[in-house]
């Protein structure tokens, strides 16, 4: 039985959202820009179009998640109507239009990229039951939020594209591990990833994947000297790597390995973003 309120459960900030708007400011932070009030409309945007794009997602899902033994659907298991979720997700789009309009007019294609993508992941294209674009479309999620962080107050360079890839990889990951968890669900509704490359090799993608974001970050460093401090945590790439090779060899964990993943994630990425802080405004390195 879940013990969170129906709302939080539908909303699910404390998932993907804190890492949203991790990815929001670390990108503005990267500019090395005075910031400013544009943030925290960004912020508000960020939050709210991700929880809009949650909300969508689990009202088309409802019938399927009502088959899952503990729904996490608060939908699926009747605890908030699904009149109640359209209500919640009309407002959240009304907050994240009303951003869109008090943030420069330079941002508005990504803005509207990142409700197109929340929109046809669940519904029209349903992005979600398709092998491949279930993957990229998931990276797009955090890589479009950093992007519009970091192109709040610098255009895009080198700097910015690598950020961007770094958040899309990251955000396949998620996927990946998404699908895993839930493969006895969708095995016989989807076509996804994992379901149509099988459990075991989705594993190893998301080990790969989880290399290859920290191979590109070891080989920026000598392109980009002024970012040497982030050495120090490609090694701590290894707490993100254990869960994953844990749950595939321990079925048992592959319920909770991708929410541990999560935790570990916003953790390292808060510790990051204050060593970051310190960096850009003591000069220290």
């Amino acid at each position: 039985m879940y013990i969170y309120h129906p709302l939080r459960r539908l909303i699910r900030f404390e998932a993907y959202g804190i890492l949203f708007i991790l990815a929001g400011i670390f990108g503005a932070l990267l500019t090395v820009q005075p910031l400013d009030s544009s943030l925290v409309v960004l912020l508000v945007f960020i939050a709210a179009s991700s929880a809009f794009g949650f909300v969508i997602n689990d009202i088309s899902d409802m019938v399927l998640d009502a088959r899952a033994v503990k729904p996490r659907n608060p939908l699926s298991d009747g605890s908030m109507s699904c009149r109640t979720a359209k209500q919640v997700s009309g407002f959240l789009l009304l907050l994240s239009v009303a951003c869109m309009a008090l943030m420069p007019v330079q941002l508005l294609l990504i803005e509207l990229a990142v409700l197109f993508v929340f929109v046809t992941y669940s519904f029209f294209i349903e992005a979600k039951n398709i092998a491949g674009l279930d993957l990229v479309y998931h990276a797009l999620f955090p890589a479009l939020y950093g992007l519009l962080g970091y192109m709040l107050y610098h255009p895009l360079d080198l700097t910015g594209l690598v950020f961007f890839v770094l958040l899309g990889i990251f955000g396949a990951i998620g996927e990946l591990g998404n699908e895993i968890r839930d493969l006895e669900k969708d095995r016989y509704e989807r076509k996804n990833t994992v379901v149509l490359v099988g459990e075991r090799p989705g594993f190893y993608l998301m080990m790969t994947l989880m290399v290859m974001a920290f191979a590109i970050i070891g080989i920026f460093l000598f392109i980009e000297p002024g970012f040497f401090w982030l050495l120090l945590f490609i090694p701590l790439g290894l707490v993100l790597i254990h869960p994953v090779w844990k749950a595939m060899n321990e079925p048992v964990y592959r319920q909770k390995f991708i929410d541990v993943i999560n935790t570990r994630a916003i953790v390292l990425a808060v510790i990051m973003l204050a060593v970051y802080g310190t960096v850009r405004f003591t000069g220290y390195f």
